[in-house]
């Protein structure tokens, strides 16, 4: 198979820590954010829900007093990304929302925000690791790191799909998919890369929800004989899927007491990536 010609190095870590999901939606880590523009971008999110809305109930869900949700009404009205109803008085979302939207960058953005920490777990572990993507019904590899000192693990390339019952990224990958497509995935026959893979359907359907429920994955010989992977998803605002990060290496290096060897470093990672891209 291809190998990667690029060398990465381990750049430097980020200094923010996870983002606290539990901190309430108008409260703002100081110095970390400028207030007001936090606070607008939470009186935005509410939108997401419910799209008219009154002053009152725009106030209750950021969070926030009706003074200084009002004054920020106006001045996101004044930019165009917040629009009045003269007859209802409620508020909704402005046309301009649905012109930057067309400029979203998806991917783009999740690998350079992905790719550092990656190579970090890369070079610090000596481990090979994976970003991935749900595409078309298949696991699709965005990214693979390997540090020059440990054993590369190049079974999975970029732009290269693996069965969705074979390592762990894809496991993790159908796990967090709607139940109609698991429905279509299950299907279809699945096929084993080698002995150790799952293949009857409902044996996998069960474990399927098992890996949803612990929110990760570790997988034994069931793509190569004598090597693991260890996958975590990324999840966005609404626990919806992102993307996938993985590890592999040698079964005995990613075997751990109780878990997974270095699960909570790969977790932490799956943090960061999901706090860098605004969740």
């Amino acid at each position: 198979m291809q190998k990667l010609d690029d060398t990465y190095s381990a750049p430097p870590r980020p200094t923010g820590g996870p983002a606290d999901a539990n901190k309430p939606a108008g409260k703002d880590k100081p110095g970390s954010n400028v207030r007001a523009v936090t606070r607008a971008a939470n009186i935005l999110r509410t939108f997401r829900t419910q799209p008219h809305q009154s002053l009152a109930e725009v106030a209750s869900a950021a969070s926030l007093d009706k003074g200084t949700t009002r004054r920020l009404l106006l001045t996101l009205m004044n930019s165009g990304l917040i629009v009045q109803d003269p007859a209802s008085q409620k508020y909704g979302l402005g046309r301009l929302i649905r012109e930057l939207a067309g400029s979203v960058v998806d991917d783009f953005d999740l690998r350079s925000i992905a790719v550092p920490e990656l190579a970090a777990i890369a070079a610090e572990l000596h481990l090979t690791t994976f970003l991935s993507v749900y595409r078309d019904h298949a696991a699709l590899c965005l990214e693979r790191l390997h540090d020059m000192q440990g054993m590369e693990v190049h079974w999975w390339p970029v732009g290269g799909t693996l069965p969705l019952n074979s390592g762990g990224a894809p496991k993790i990958l159908l796990a967090y998919q709607s139940e109609a497509e698991i429905d279509k995935v299950l299907s279809e026959p699945l096929h084993a890369l080698t002995p150790r893979a799952v293949t009857d359907i409902a044996e996998f359907r069960n474990h399927l929800a098992e890996v949803r429920e612990r929110g990760w994955e570790y997988a034994e010989d069931d793509v190569s004989l004598g090597l693991a992977a260890l996958a975590v998803p990324v999840l966005d605002g609404d626990g919806q899927l992102i993307c996938a990060l993985s590890m592999a290496g040698l079964s005995p290096q990613m075997r751990g007491k109780d878990e997974p060897a270095f699960l909570p470093r790969l977790q932490q990672a799956a943090e960061r990536i999901r706090s860098a891209l605004g969740y």
